[in-house]
């Protein structure tokens, strides 16, 4: 008898997991759900912060395959 993974998401839509990428200061990320797009200027414990070429300050979570960076998906960590 066969045994089935639990996972049934067919082959072709998984998606690879994003590249990690130091949240090192100054490295400029976009978070694709607001569109807000910074430098970085803070990494704490779960969260990120952005400066826009404005000064404006925003904190998002680190998430996987939260960020785009050169229009590529990536998943941001501590330095």
């Amino acid at each position: 008898m066969r045994s089935y993974s639990a996972d049934l998401t067919p082959p072709w839509k998984k998606q690879a997991p994003a590249p990690e990428v130091p949240a090192d200061p100054g490295l400029v990320v976009e978070e694709p759900g607001t569109g807000f797009c910074g430098a970085v200027i803070r990494c704490e414990a779960g969260t990120v912060t952005l400066e826009d070429r404005f000064g404006k300050h925003r904190v998002f979570p680190l998430e996987p395959r939260g960020f785009l960076l050169e229009g590529r998906v990536v998943t941001l960590v501590r330095p």
